[in-house]
């Protein structure tokens, strides 16, 4: 990959700086730091987080890392005194505020490129989306482009007003402030939304999609409508010295009126404390008649350290990315997470789903070894908090694996009772019932998943799992619209392509469903039909042998 800073390229796989298409002589140490910075835009990477990447975790001197940082500026053409580009924050760490752009963010073939193949090609969009979720402030031109995806991705869905009282908990926007306050104000955010999921009559929007409309221009009726609901709750977050004001309000997109609005001044050494206390406001407001005992923590408890909190969410996101480098990230900040809050039993489901994705996608090198780390990860996360929907969800995930379906689902839908609007687990719960073959049982829980989080990161498998139930219900055309949603995706990974192959062959578009087999042949050299029964092995035995027949008409190998 090669990184764009005006006339400066930073090339990772020459592991050569440019400036005007010239090498800049750079030190090895001196090259990581710079990586680390470009990749890390717009917040502040830490001391702590420099010696870990560039040092391997080994004790240097402030001496030492002061030379590489001066010699980062230096290559790059700035300097301590002008920090046009690398930003020192005091007592924090260093920022990189210089425009970052990569170098071949093009598309081909079928629009556009799906699977791992699609990642580069899509990498400033992932990253934008990224900075969008965890701290960063993409540009309206970015917001526009991320919300044209996920359009794609919630097309043909049902938006109509649900039954029950329906809302969407927006990002709270930060007024001027760093990271860290950009991190209280997501904060505040992810808390209202727990709360308000807790009350099981409510439908709430999940997170996932939520945070797509950070920084959006749009007016709450228009993303009422996107998310099909009545209820939009908004907020802002103003630090001033040790002072923090936060407004929060709800408002009534259908009627086009406020409902009600608060604001609270506070110590910033306040923070949970504000939490809990606009968390209570806003359910209040929701429904009068809730009663104080039914406003206790959500089910999802977050790190008590904001650092290990903010490791957490970044480690997420790279889970979706779906590469090797990005697992190596994400396991390094779920263990960061793990060692500063011990008892957060979510990360440890974190590390379990880590190790889950390695097993199903083969990127580790041992696959049982991956599956069993993944089962005892799990199993740590209950033993810290009995009561965590993800801790059951990735249990349920990892006896998937082991293929003991009965106890896979019951894990699965315990995490769907303890957090009914958990859309991750309703999509699991239907990812395994596609798996024994229950078409209906699949459909419903996938549409179920899908409504809850219209514009997911997982939706690429919410549409592909839509798409295999089609073809096994007789819809061949709908089977082929859905799968290719699905691979248009811009993180689906490369099995989509194998899907996608399957189920324009089932709709006789036979042209369509070689072009994926050639993709996923270079998305996964050597891929072969075992490769894909082992990523979903089917308990019926005429749907693994009709799409092995597919699959051999095609050219794949058993």
């Amino acid at each position: 990959m090669i990184y764009l800073v005006g006339a400066i390229a930073i090339d990772t796989d020459a592991y050569e700086v440019r400036r005007d298409g010239s090498p800049v002589a750079v030190e090895p140490q001196v090259f990581d730091l710079l990586v680390l910075l470009v990749q890390n835009p717009d917040r502040i990477v830490t001391r702590d987080e420099i010696i870990e990447r560039v040092w391997k975790g080994r004790i240097v001197s402030d001496t030492a890392i002061s030379s590489r940082i001066k010699a980062a500026r230096r290559a790059i053409g700035d300097d301590g005194k002008a920090q046009g580009l690398i930003r020192t924050i005091h007592r924090r760490g260093l920022r990189f505020v210089g425009d970052v752009a990569i170098e071949g963010a093009v598309s081909s073939a079928l629009d556009p490129a799906p699977g791992l193949v699609a990642l580069e090609a899509t990498a400033p969009r992932l990253i934008h989306a990224h900075n969008a979720i965890v701290g960063g402030a993409p540009t309206s031109t970015d917001t526009t482009m991320m919300l044209a995806d996920a359009s794609d991705s919630a097309a043909g869905l049902d938006l109509s007003l649900p039954s029950r009282p329906s809302l969407v908990v927006l990002p709270f926007q930060l007024l001027g402030g760093d990271e860290h306050g950009q991190i209280m104000a997501d904060g505040l955010s992810l808390d209202v939304m727990t709360r308000l999921a807790r009350t099981r009559w409510l439908f709430v929007i999940s997170r996932g999609s939520a945070f797509m409309f950070r920084n959006s221009t749009e007016d709450v009726k228009s993303i009422a409508q996107r998310f099909g609901v009545r209820y939009v709750v908004q907020g802002n977050v103003q630090f001033v010295g040790n002072r923090v004001r936060v407004r929060a309000a709800l408002s009534d997109a259908v009627a086009a009126r406020e409902v009600w609005a608060e604001h609270f001044d506070r110590n910033v050494d306040d923070i949970f404390d504000i939490q809990d206390e606009i968390a209570n406001v806003i359910v209040g407001a929701v429904e009068g008649e809730i009663e104080q005992t039914e406003r206790q923590r959500a089910l999802l408890t977050h790190p008590a350290n904001l650092d290990a909190w903010s490791a957490y969410h970044r480690a997420t996101w790279l889970m979706y990315q779906f590469t090797p480098q990005a697992y190596v990230e994400a396991e390094r900040l779920f263990q960061l997470a793990a060692r500063l809050d011990p008892n957060a039993s979510r990360v440890f489901a974190g590390l379990s789903f880590v190790h889950w994705q390695r097993a199903f996608l083969e990127i580790g090198k041992d696959r049982d070894d991956e599956i069993k780390r993944a089962l005892e990860y799990a199993q740590h996360a209950l033993n810290l908090d009995p009561r965590e929907p993800q801790g059951h969800w990735a249990l349920g995930r990892a006896f998937l694996l082991q293929e003991d379906f009965d106890l896979a689902l019951d894990e699965i839908e315990h995490s769907i009772k303890l957090n009914p609007n958990f859309a991750m687990g309703h999509y699991s719960s239907a990812f395994t019932r596609m798996i024994i073959g229950d078409h209906q049982g699949t459909e419903t829980a996938v549409g179920q998943a899908r409504r809850l989080s219209p514009y997911d990161l997982m939706s690429f498998a919410m549409l592909a799992t839509q798409a295999v139930n089609a073809a096994f219900s007789g819809n061949g055309e709908e089977a082929a619209v859905l799968a290719n949603r699905a691979a248009r995706q811009p993180n689906a990974h490369y099995h989509i392509n194998a899907i996608a192959a399957f189920c324009n062959a089932v709709a006789q578009r036979h042209d369509i469903a070689r072009q994926y087999v050639e993709r996923l042949a270079k998305a996964h050299p050597g891929y072969r039909i075992e490769d894909y029964f082992r990523a979903f092995p089917y308990r019926n035995g005429a749907m693994r042998e009709k799409i092995r027949k597919e699959f051999l008409k095609l050219g794949l190998q058993e």
